[in-house]
């Protein structure tokens, strides 16, 4: 499907959306001052022994990134990358040793094994969630060392692995310390550097929406399993690679060197850093490699010490130390983009065009190209057929049956627990029935994940407002436009020109949206700012993002008054006049009769009568479900 041109104003020049989303000609001084001191610190240091405490803290650096990738951005938290470390180390060592292979070429094997297991550790763990992954990630770190000691024909066993030829790069070595410090820095920084640019692609504002609200996140198209497994590799290629340059440089491993407690160690320099920050990281792997040797000078006070200030940093500043220093700051740069949010001085402010839902143009929802296309004269854009089911022992839905018509709204109503939310679920995909079919244009939905129907054409809102409250406005309409987008990993981490380009018209049309629901103007703000009708207009926006044929809305105008009310009321009325097909849950009847075209009305999970607006209000089935039956 190709996007459509950039939505234009209906009269009046567009407004410059440049200054919005312009990147801060200076985002990238931090890393070159970090790159400055770094070239700097060999010069002023003569003591032989800060370049190997320097390289251990790059390597574990290098560690902490991937997993602050994992961590930060997915919410998973791993257990076992000392054992990726490990096996990049150990397979390195024995395909440069025992093999002679060249280095460039161990190096390539050791990652393509770690990726090889890693995926199918990834594909049965991130299933899991919570402690049940950080022990199957635990239970791999145990199993992995238990390889180590044992295969001594292979690895050496608990002597360790000697002998380990030193780096090369070309016909130069790098054999002292002070080469090591400035190939593995180098490293570093242009890791650093690709992780940047992909927390702040497409792929690293969804890597963000996984972690903050998983299920919303799918319901916007987001492949969130797959993306939680590639993050996954991404961040063990990581580990393996510095476990690689660790072999390499010491010249012997030993199984000792990736036991549970370095998984641990690494753990704990991201959260002291701050979860999902990537210059936390570096902050907590810095305070944690160098604070030990600081701390040796107390002599046996060192242990004590390092637990009593671990513990300072973990109570006081539980979402970091790099985030808590900048939350004192009157203004905090929010993570998702990480300096891409601000507007230069010069930048006009963003202006909204209606201020009435009467007033919105006609092309108003051009961007929803499914809705008349999509619909056949005469036939349901949507048909439910038999649908049940089942939780334990509630029957939650019970052989329901409805069709859709596109520019229609179907209006479920029904007491509390009739099954009203529970059958969006089942069309959205985030619960399976037991029987029945859902059809949209004829294509059963039953068995697709949630993202797939997403980017089928449905799409919803929820009756608790699903906003991603530590994005910006902005930033959650950009989430809605996922599918429209194609640039992945590999583009985001390179920011290539077609992922800039890519870039560009996504905001371009997220700021014609968010013009369309009077929210332009708050387009930099985080979405906690905004109020209950702000929140719940962005919601409703950033599901049209997805130029859904099909739109769910869960009880729209609950916690509104009369006034907010009639505000999503107008733009409700307006997407059916553009051909969309409405499916509407909701308890305010004065709304449910000023909007539905058919009235579906749900008890006990069963279908109890079903008509126009005035049909279900005579209908003495129905009243008795709602008032109750006089008695005499």
């Amino acid at each position: 499907m190709r996007l459509p041109p950039p939505h234009c104003a209906a009269s009046g020049p567009a407004p410059r959306r440049g200054g919005a989303q312009a990147v801060i000609p200076g985002r990238w001084r931090p890393l070159l001052l970090v790159a400055a001191v770094l070239a700097a610190v060999p010069l002023l240091s003569g003591n032989d022994y800060f370049l190997v405490l320097f390289n251990i803290m790059a390597l574990n650096a290098i560690i902490v990134l991937g997993l602050n990738l994992l961590i930060g951005s997915t919410g998973q938290v791993s257990l076992g990358h000392a054992a990726f470390y490990g096996l990049g180390a150990y397979l390195s060592a024995i395909a440069s040793t025992t093999w002679q292979w060249p280095i460039p070429c161990a190096f390539a094997f050791s990652l393509a094994v770690v990726a090889a297991v890693s995926y199918l550790l990834a594909l049965p763990t991130l299933r899991l969630e919570g402690h049940y992954l950080v022990m199957a990630t635990l239970g791999f770190n145990i199993i992995v060392g238990i390889l180590f000691n044992q295969l001594e024909g292979i690895t050496g066993g608990p002597s360790g692995f000697p002998g380990i030829p030193k780096l090369r790069i070309g016909p130069f070595p790098i054999a002292s310390d002070r080469s090591f410090y400035y190939f593995i820095w180098a490293l570093f920084l242009v890791l650093f550097a690709l992780s940047r640019n992909l927390v702040s692609s497409r792929v690293g504002r969804a890597l963000h929406a996984i972690h903050e609200r998983d299920l919303t996140a799918q319901t916007l198209g987001i492949p969130a399993y797959r993306y939680k497994v590639i993050t996954f590799v991404l961040s063990a290629l990581l580990a393996s690679l510095a476990g690689s340059c660790y072999a390499h440089y010491l010249s012997f491993v030993s199984p000792k060197t990736f036991d549970i407690f370095f998984s641990v160690q690494i753990v704990t320099m991201v959260v002291v850093g701050g979860m999902g920050s990537l210059w936390g990281g570096l902050a907590g792997t810095a305070l944690l490699t160098g604070l030990p040797e600081v701390l040796h000078s107390f002599e046996d006070l060192h242990t004590l010490l390092y637990g009593l200030i671990l513990m300072t940093v973990l109570v006081f500043c539980p979402q970091g130390l790099l985030p808590a220093i900048r939350s004192l700051r009157l203004f905090r740069r929010n993570p998702l983009f990480a300096g891409q949010g601000r507007s230069e001085p010069d930048a006009p402010a963003l202006v909204h065009k209606a201020d009435k839902p009467s007033a919105l143009p006609q092309n108003f929802f051009a961007l929803s190209d499914r809705s008349p296309a999509g619909a056949v004269e005469g036939r349901p854009l949507l048909s439910i057929r038999d649908v049940s089911l089942g939780f334990g022992g509630i029957q939650a839905l019970q052989e329901v049956s409805l069709d859709v018509f596109a520019g229609g709204i179907t209006a479920l109503i029904g007491p509390n627990g009739a099954g009203k939310t529970t059958l969006l679920n089942v069309i959205s995909g985030l619960v399976r029935p037991q029987e029945g079919q859902v059809l949209l244009q004829d294509k059963d939905l039953v068995g697709l994940p949630p993202f797939e129907i997403a980017a089928q054409g449905v799409g919803r809102t929820f009756q608790a407002v699903q906003v991603y409250h530590h994005a910006t406005v902005l930033e959650n309409v950009l989430l809605g436009f996922h599918i429209k987008g194609r640039a992945g990993f590999a583009r985001g981490c390179l920011r290539t020109p077609f992922e800039r380009r890519e870039e560009r018209f996504l905001r371009d049309q997220a700021l014609s949206v968010l013009d369309e629901f009077d929210l332009a103007e708050k387009a930099l703000l985080p979405a906690r700012q905004l109020s209950l009708i702000e929140q719940k207009r962005l919601e409703l926006a950033r599901a049209l993002a997805l130029s859904p044929a099909l739109l769910l809305l869960d009880e729209p105008v609950g916690g509104l008054n009369p006034r907010e009310s009639d505000v999503l009321v107008g733009y409700t009325s307006h997407l059916c006049r553009q051909g969309m097909a409405v499916i509407l849950v909701e308890h305010d009847m004065n709304v449910v009769m000023r909007l539905a075209d058919s009235v579906v009305v749900l008890q006990y999970g069963r279908k109890l009568a079903s008509g126009t607006p005035r049909e279900i209000q005579q209908n003495p089935a129905v009243i008795a479900a709602y008032l109750g039956t006089r008695k005499h």
